[in-house]
């Protein structure tokens, strides 16, 4: 069987070890329900609390400001519906490039009389911070940006987005699922008020996420029927999931500097390549302000799909957006909003990093892909000639 070469992992990330290893000896333990009074529900307690610690100190919170839930979709979902609604008229500003989980939130919200706007982005994928001051008003209830970017990595200009908002009164919610683990963050002196994890993007479990929030009062609870992470999330906690999230953020609270820099080095090494045996392939988006593992890379005039296909058969796992969209036979919206031709968005292909792969890993990967754009490019050459023939054929005819 041909060795895989792992490189969707803004998609999702493999387990690590030590997580796996958290979870074995949780399963294991045969620990109890942790509302039950008595040692098993006692013992799973403490492992939440333990979680919750490990997965605040990572993003510099108070656990007390952490909640838990199944992961970035359904909390951004909470966050826009509820925390939205405490206005009388409320005014939702968010951007184009949202992840979709936002984006079709907002337009359901925008169905029930709820006004968006939807801030456009340059070339670079960023928003330009004066057009959103002119765009937040007096009655502006919620500013909704993410971090980076799932699909080109683009890192948005959270600071001065905090700064803005919270010099204005305005609650500023940010999706940190691509960030966290890859970018140093300090809630508790950030301008955010809402941030929320996922911790299947940092090497833990799927199914899990977390939510910090400045002041819980101001969300209503997502259901009824328990007491539950303060009674805003109730329900029967994830609890394998929450160990595996909670291993997860010690991982990356201990080696947070190297794994960016090992993956940078990664991914800077497998561009390069790419772009000296192909010079004319187009990195989408900022490289200044870019997320360390992530790279968008533009094929001009070839079917990203195709090279996707013939990337997997190859070993190389890779994709051309979202997870959550990539099945949609469409162009990437991000990068159509980011004023690509429908024809280069399809040409487009994002290869995403992580400390599990390695530099030979890297090597490899760049080479399959030039493999492969040969050979795609020999096609489409032998296809346009094809077709030039067949036309002049026709026109005799």
């Amino acid at each position: 069987m041909m060795p895989e070469i792992y490189l969707d992992n803004n998609a999702t990330t493999h387990l690590s070890d030590s997580v796996r290893a958290a979870l074995r000896d949780a399963i294991e333990q045969d620990l109890g329900n942790p509302s039950s009074a008595h040692r098993s529900g006692e013992k799973a307690r403490r492992e939440i609390v333990s979680a919750r610690d490990s997965v605040a100190a990572l993003v510099g919170a108070s656990p007390e400001h952490l909640i838990f839930g199944s992961g970035a979709t359904e909390l951004n979902y909470w966050v826009l519906t509820h925390a939205i609604r405490q206005s009388t008229h409320p005014h939702l500003v968010t951007t184009e490039v949202e992840h979709s989980c936002v984006l079709e939130t907002a337009a359901l919200l925008e169905a029930t009389g709820v006004r968006v706007t939807r801030l456009p982005v340059g070339r670079d994928g960023r928003i330009n911070i004066e057009q959103l001051l002119r765009t937040i008003e007096h009655g502006t209830s919620l500013v909704s940006i993410q971090w980076v970017n799932n699909e080109t990595g683009v890192i948005q200009p959270v600071d001065e987005i905090g700064e803005i908002c919270s010099a204005k009164g305005v609650q500023f919610h940010c999706d940190a699922a691509q960030a966290c683990g890859k970018i140093e963050i300090d809630f508790s002196e950030s301008g955010i008020d809402y941030l929320t994890l996922s911790a299947h993007k940092m090497h833990g479990p799927s199914g899990i996420g977390g939510l910090c929030v400045k002041n819980r009062n101001a969300l209503t609870p997502l259901l009824r029927g328990g007491s539950q992470e303060h009674g805003l999330r109730p329900g029967t906690e994830n609890l394998l999931g929450i160990i595996g999230f909670g291993a997860a953020a010690r991982d990356r609270t201990s080696s947070l500097e190297e794994a960016c820099d090992f993956t940078t080095r990664l991914r800077d090494r497998f561009e390069a390549l790419v772009l000296e045996a192909i010079p004319h392939v187009v990195i989408n988006g900022t490289t200044k302000y870019r997320v360390c593992n992530s790279t968008n890379l533009m094929f001009p005039g070839l079917d990203g799909a195709a090279m996707v296909a013939l990337l997997d058969r190859a070993g190389v796992r890779c994709s051309q957006s979202s997870a959550c969209t990539s099945s949609r036979p469409e162009p990437s919206y991000v990068l159509r909003a980011m004023g690509l031709s429908e024809e280069e968005a399809f040409a487009s292909v994002r290869f995403s990093f992580s400390n599990q792969n390695t530099m030979a890993e890297a090597e490899a990967a760049a080479a399959k892909v030039i493999s492969v754009f040969e050979r795609l490019s020999c096609f489409e050459g032998r296809q346009t000639a094809f077709e030039k023939l067949h036309g002049a054929v026709n026109h005799e005819v």
